[in-house]
C-alpha cells in the first residue's frame, strides 16, 4: 500500500518537473526573442531620432546676387507669425556657420585662429535645437518655447525662429579670458552678418540683440561653464505694414 502511495506520489512529481520544465523553457524562449530584439529596437529608436533631427539639404549655388543682397541688409523688428520653411532654416543655418569646405573641416564664417567656438542654438514654438553643421542636423535638447525669455526687448519673443549664439571657450585655450570673450562676440558678428545677407536675400528679417540675460538662458540650455552666450538674432518674415 505504502509502495503504491510512493508510487504515485512520484508520478505527480514527475508531471510537475515536467510542466516546470515546459514553463522554464516558455520563459527562456521569451526572455531569448526579448534580448535579440532589443538591439534591433534601440537602433530603430535611434534611426527615427537622427530622421527627426536632421534638416533637409541646404541650398548651396544660386540666389541673390551678394551685392543686391548687400544693398536690401537691413534690421527689422516687426514678425509675422508665419512660420519658417525647414529647408530655409536649412539654408540659413549653412549660411550662418555651415561647412562649406567638409574635407577640412572649413566653415561659411572665420574664427579666432580657426577655433570654430560658435554654437547655434534654435529655439521655436516646438522648443530649441541645437545646430551640428557637421552632418546638417538640428537635434531638440529643451522641449519647451523659451522665444519670450531669449530677449530683453519683447519684440525678440515675436518672431518664429531665435537663434541662440553661445561661444565654446574651451576651444580657445590658447587665449586669455579677456581675448576668448572679445574675439567670441567678433566671431558671432560675423556669423550673424551671414545670416542677414541671406535673409535679404530671400525677403526674411532679422536683427542682431545684445539685450540677453546671459546667465539666466545659459541656465536655461544647461551649458557648461566653459559656454557663454553671446548674442540672441531673431528670424522671421515682416510685419506687413498696416
Amino acid at each position: 500500500m505504502a509502495e503504491a502511495a510512493a508510487q504515485a506520489a512520484a508520478a505527480v512529481q514527475r508531471g510537475v518537473d515536467r510542466e516546470n520544465d515546459g514553463t522554464m523553457r516558455r520563459f527562456t524562449r521569451r526572455l531569448f526573442l526579448t534580448a535579440a530584439a532589443l538591439p534591433i529596437a534601440l537602433a530603430s529608436r535611434a534611426a527615427s531620432a537622427d530622421i527627426a533631427a536632421s534638416l533637409p539639404e541646404a541650398m548651396r549655388l544660386g540666389g541673390m546676387p551678394l551685392l543686391e543682397a548687400l544693398s536690401l541688409r537691413c534690421s527689422i523688428r516687426l514678425f509675422d507669425d508665419k512660420p519658417i520653411e525647414e529647408g530655409d532654416l536649412s539654408t540659413l543655418l549653412w549660411c550662418a556657420f555651415g561647412l562649406n569646405r567638409p574635407a577640412t573641416g572649413g566653415h561659411t564664417a572665420p574664427s579666432w585662429h580657426g577655433s570654430m567656438e560658435t554654437v547655434i542654438y534654435v529655439a521655436d514654438g516646438q522648443g530649441v535645437r541645437q545646430f551640428d553643421p557637421t552632418i546638417q542636423a538640428a537635434p531638440i535638447v529643451l522641449a519647451e518655447d523659451i522665444r519670450m525669455r531669449t530677449g530683453a526687448e519683447p519684440f525678440v519673443g515675436t518672431a518664429p525662429v531665435v537663434l541662440i549664439y553661445v561661444a565654446d571657450r574651451a576651444r580657445m585655450y590658447k587665449a586669455s579670458a579677456e581675448e576668448q570673450i572679445q574675439a567670441a562676440h567678433v566671431d558671432t558678428a560675423i556669423v550673424a552678418q551671414n545670416v542677414y545677407l541671406y535673409c535679404a536675400s530671400v525677403g526674411l528679417g532679422t536683427c542682431l540683440v545684445s539685450s540677453v540675460d546671459k546667465r539666466g538662458l545659459a541656465q536655461l540650455l544647461k551649458l557648461p561653464k566653459s559656454q557663454i552666450v553671446t548674442f540672441v538674432q531673431p528670424v522671421g518674415y515682416p510685419k506687413p505694414a498696416v
